[in-house]
């Protein structure tokens, strides 16, 4: 199972916009092609039966009234031909010599004819026929004798009895129209055919059977065909691709795929066939199609823009909490608040903005506790030497000279415990540049008291600077750095420096000594924190790792010491601070005066 659905969650688009809007036109187009195929097989079958049925129905009218014309004309020739008074009079017709008799019997053979013509509307061309002699008898209209009646198209016979011809043009001299016509032979008095051989003629017009055909049953056009009894076409009704005399079955074969047949037979061997176009047949359903096409496009780009405004309610929120990640990730904690007036993505802002304060709490904790921590090491440090010892054991001292009359001893010890009671705090955290400047001066005359060579310091500070308040111990270890590392036992000259800067809200400290200098590695090793190891100590065992340590906890960790030094040149040891200390630090934060 999870095999497919990996297979799946490969196959769908990787964005979740592409994937909203595949959903949605899946969501669209399924139900609209279910209810579409199922809506489609059901009026097919419906819209087919109705057009079957009334195909069917129009058929069997228009057979029905072909059935009837024929019948009127096979009744007529009937009437004509067989044993009865017209028969008699006939034959009496035929065997008589006596004009009198003749015109009188001739007269009432042309009665019964005319009578029968009145009867029958339908009818045209009447008269009795005489193979032998090729003569007419008793025409109703006048004769073309130049058409051979031989020549006529057989549509269906009963030897014996008829002969049903046609379509053919009729016989009448003065016109050109195409009919039907029966030839029946005439009977004697017992029944048997007449001697010499006697035939009925009747017409009946093509027009007549024709506008029995329905050319748009149903709003269809429709070609009507006729045919004989071998399946020839004899009739059609305006449609050139079924000519006359083809065969039926053959063009049946040819147009299966483009055409729809129906087909029935009269009772008189005459069949007839409709022929229905495709596009015709199935007209209503292929505009059904159309309308139902229409309506899922327009159903589609309905869903398309439902999808466009659904992603736009889900994509914009996406956006504006991605943009308060990007924030946090910046570490932007004080941007306001957003509001998307959504609940569930309100919700997850509400998480989210719960998440970011408590990270920016724990962040500020862990800065407190570094800051904490880095101070209470800068205090270790102040406070590795005991100062009761340290005091009383340079009182007893001083007080031993003093005794001695060792006046060089007394000033040493006491420029020294100016600078021991300075360096171990008494003075508080916070001094002035003025006490630092002077606290170096103190430290130098005790070096040059303490060793055989000279050291000649020029201290340059702005009058607006000694009131600055800086925390204590920043000058000392930079000025004792630049002796023990910049001289190696030898006179030399150190300038220390306080000025404003020029934006007159920093100032800088700047110690610069003309010794040895030292290399780019050497001066790296100078931040070295104290690990115990063998690197060299002087003083009180504090060095520059210590001023970059006090200056991050009073002033931030941008702030440190900058040094420049270049081998046989000298070594300058800058700083740049602000005028006023960063908040949340006072002279006596996290610092036991009780000592």
């Amino acid at each position: 199972m999870n095999r497919w659905a990996r297979q799946v969650q490969e196959l769908l688009p990787y964005t979740l916009k592409f994937r909203l809007i595949l959903m949605l036109v899946m969501s669209v187009m399924i139900p609209l092609l279910v209810i579409g195929a199922i809506s489609y097989y059901g009026l097919y079958n419906l819209l087919q039966n109705k057009v079957e049925r009334g195909v069917d129905k129009n058929l069997e009218q228009e057979r029905n009234g072909l059935d009837s014309i024929l019948s009127n004309l096979d009744y007529s020739s009937r009437q004509l031909a067989f044993e009865g008074k017209v028969g008699k009079d006939l034959e009496a017709y035929l065997k008589t010599d006596d004009p009198l008799d003749k015109q009188h019997l001739g007269k009432e053979i042309e009665d019964y004819i005319s009578l029968i013509n009145y009867t029958n509307p339908l009818l045209g061309l009447t008269a009795y026929y005489l193979p032998d002699s090729k003569q007419f008898l008793f025409e109703n209209l006048y004769i073309n004798p130049k058409l051979d009646l031989n020549s006529f198209h057989a549509i269906t016979s009963q030897p014996g009895k008829y002969t049903l011809n046609g379509p053919h043009q009729t016989l009448y001299v003065n016109s050109k129209n195409a009919v039907f016509s029966i030839m029946r032979e005439t009977d004697s008095n017992g029944g048997a055919p007449a001697e010499p051989p006697i035939f009925v003629y009747i017409e009946t017009n093509v027009s007549t059977i024709a506008d029995l055909f329905n050319s748009e049953p149903y709003g269809m056009p429709v070609t009507h065909l006729l045919l004989d009894q071998n399946g020839k076409i004899i009739y059609r009704s305006g449609n050139d691709s079924f000519p006359v005399g083809a065969d039926y079955k053959t063009l049946q074969a040819e147009r299966k795929n483009d055409a729809v047949f129906f087909e029935t037979t009269s009772k008189y061997g005459i069949k007839l066939a409709i022929v229905i176009a495709n596009g015709d047949y199935h007209k209503e359903m292929n505009t059904w199609l159309k309308r139902f096409a229409i309506a899922g496009l327009v159903s589609l780009l309905l869903g398309l823009l439902i999808g466009r405004i659904i992603w736009t309610m889900i994509y914009r929120p996406l956006q504006r909490i991605r943009k308060q990640f990007k924030m946090l990730g910046e570490n932007r904690f004080n941007e306001p608040p957003d509001a998307i007036h959504i609940k569930e993505f309100d919700e997850l802002l509400a998480h989210f903005y719960d998440m970011r304060k408590r990270i920016r709490g724990l962040m500020s904790e862990i800065e407190v506790k570094e800051t904490r921590k880095r101070h209470l090491e800068v205090e270790k440090l102040m406070y590795q030497i005991n100062p009761h010892f340290i005091h009383n054991t340079l009182n007893t001292a001083q007080w031993l000279a003093r005794m001695n009359g060792q006046d060089e001893i007394v000033k040493l010890l006491t420029v020294f415990t100016r600078v021991l009671n300075y360096n171990l705090g008494k003075e508080g955290q916070l001094v002035t540049v003025r006490d630092e400047i002077q606290t170096v001066r103190d430290y130098i005359d005790l070096q040059q008291m303490r060793y055989n060579y000279q050291f000649h310091i020029i201290v340059d500070a702005e009058t607006d600077t000694e009131a600055i308040v800086v925390p204590r111990f920043l000058l000392q270890p930079i000025v004792e750095n630049a002796m023990y590392h910049g001289f190696k036992n030898k006179d030399g000259m150190i300038q220390v420096t306080v000025r404003m800067a020029e934006d007159r809200r920093s100032f800088v400290l700047e110690v610069k000594d003309n010794g040895e200098g030292m290399a780019p590695e050497k001066v790296s090793e100078l931040f070295a924190a104290d690990d115990g190891g063998g690197r060299r100590k002087v003083g009180l065992g504090i060095g520059l790792s210590f001023v970059n340590n006090i200056v991050r906890v009073y002033y931030g960790e941008q702030y440190g010491l900058e040094v420049v030094s270049e081998l046989g040149v000298g070594t300058a040891m800058r700083l740049k601070l602000p005028v006023v200390i960063k908040e949340g630090w006072n002279d006596d934060q996290d610092i036991d005066r009780g000592r």
